[in-house]
């Protein structure tokens, strides 16, 4: 991870329009994903190579929150390109519209690539960040196969056995729903554990999950079982 990011936009004419557009919204992705990941507040400045079109933002005092502001946004635009049309983590509607407006400065000619990195390798906008973030900002694609984590945090019989994931990255209960009594079972044994559950997940509107059909569940270990560091070292002897 890194706590600086940039935007580079390859063209033969880039227009001082879609230069503004690009800066606008590469900042507004930015400040956006910063606000919905963290509350430290987090003070970007601003650098612009000499001689080509990256505008860059760094962290003036560098802290763990740039460095997952970063992270997230990379991995959102990744997730965009592929197709998946569920908010990314880290992102709103909001952050989704100003990915989209960067990929939409591609027109094949003036514009050829706009790309986004931090430190690692860039990823690309491509058409299809355009496709994928009109579905999502429509409304389109409510459910995808998927999983979820979190602590099981409360379990009811009341109309078949269901529970409660407490989810860290999205700060919402998502309900698990199980067609598979061994399934169930297992939940059964995670109640006040961080688990894994997989399956078909159903998102809201705005992006986030909101309940899960189970068919796999996956407990994790106490931090007390894990082995020592002495332990995995003697492995190695």
């Amino acid at each position: 991870m890194s706590n600086q990011i940039e935007v580079k936009i390859d063209g033969k004419k880039l227009t001082p329009e879609k230069f503004i557009e690009a800066a606008k919204s590469f900042f507004d992705l930015i400040e956006g994903v910063s606000k919905n990941i963290t509350n430290e507040p987090i003070k970007w400045g601003v650098q612009l190579d000499k001689g080509s079109a990256i505008i860059r933002a760094i962290d003036l005092n560098p802290t763990e929150a740039s460095r997952r502001t970063t992270a997230a946004i990379c991995k959102g635009v990744r997730s965009l390109r592929s197709g998946i049309r569920t908010i990314p983590p880290g992102f709103s509607k909001t952050e989704v519209s100003a990915a989209r407006r960067l990929a939409a400065i591609i027109d094949g000619g003036d514009v050829k690539t706009v790309s986004i990195k931090n430190g690692g390798a860039p990823e690309d906008f491509i058409q299809s960040v355009v496709s994928t973030a009109d579905a999502i900002l429509s409304g389109e694609a409510t459910t995808a196969f998927g999983s979820v984590e979190g602590i099981i945090d409360s379990m009811s019989v009341k109309h078949g056995f269901c529970c409660s994931i407490q989810d860290a990255t999205y700060k919402r209960e998502i309900t698990c729903y199980f067609q598979k009594d061994d399934v169930a079972k297992e939940a059964k044994k995670g109640f006040e554990k961080r688990v894994m559950a997989s399956g078909l997940i159903r998102y809201a509107r705005e992006g986030h999950p909101t309940s899960i059909s189970v068919n796999s569940i996956r407990i994790f270990p106490e931090e007390s079982e894990l082995p020592t560091i002495e332990e995995i070292q003697a492995l190695f002897k």
